[in-house]
């Protein structure tokens, strides 16, 4: 998450609008896709260390994430060390703000209601959120299954899921942060919900 949040909140944040039809048998996938936006910028001479791909499973949104590193930061308080992370809301919800997911390397997880962005938000929020991470060689791998009920959607309505994916690496002052859509340059701050974009044509 961006460091402003990061700290009180965890990471979070989302961009975009896609819209998908009714119905629970209805499958939709999306090819790995690069996190290539970093802040601090590190040039095209860093290679992007982490992808995302999206899948429509039933009623489920999954996020399978990929991170690429030579070390990992990690311990007891997720949010201030290696985490992936998911934004994510239905537009055709009357529900205001979005969901924020989050999963560290050793499987730890933080699953936030954001209302207002710095203003009103709830931890721990339980609605079947699973997932699963796991350390290779090379690095990790992380698995959001997020019920699309728990994001507003109540199975008839069309679906519009928009967000962003996130990653946030490395130690302390080491630190880079990874988004899927492009955020406004400065302080990193993953809560811009004005950067969701379409996860699922």
């Amino acid at each position: 998450m961006a460091r402003g949040l990061s700290v009180a909140l965890g990471l979070v944040l989302i961009a975009g609008c896609g819209t998908l039809p009714g119905g629970g048998g209805i499958s939709a996938r999306t090819q790995p896709a690069t996190l290539a936006f970093s802040n601090p910028r590190q040039g095209d001479a860093v290679p992007a260390p982490v992808s995302v791909a999206f899948a429509r499973e039933g009623d489920s949104l999954v996020a399978s994430f990929r991170v690429t590193t030579g070390k990992i930061a990690a311990n007891d308080y997720p949010y201030e060390h290696d985490v992936v992370e998911l934004f994510v809301r239905n537009a055709n919800s009357r529900a205001s703000g979005y969901f924020e997911f989050e999963v560290s390397p050793y499987n730890q997880s933080l699953q936030v209601n954001v209302i207002e962005p710095r203003q009103e938000y709830y931890f721990g929020v339980k609605n079947g959120f699973s997932h699963s991470a796991t350390i290779a060689g090379d690095g990790w791998e992380a698995e959001m299954k997020i019920p699309l009920a728990s994001i507003g959607w109540d199975g008839r309505s069309p679906l519009q899921l928009v967000g962003n994916a996130y990653a946030a690496l490395g130690e302390a002052d080491q630190r880079v942060y990874w988004s899927l859509f492009e955020l406004p340059a400065g302080k990193p701050d993953f809560h811009v919900p004005g950067a969701f974009r379409p996860l699922l044509q």
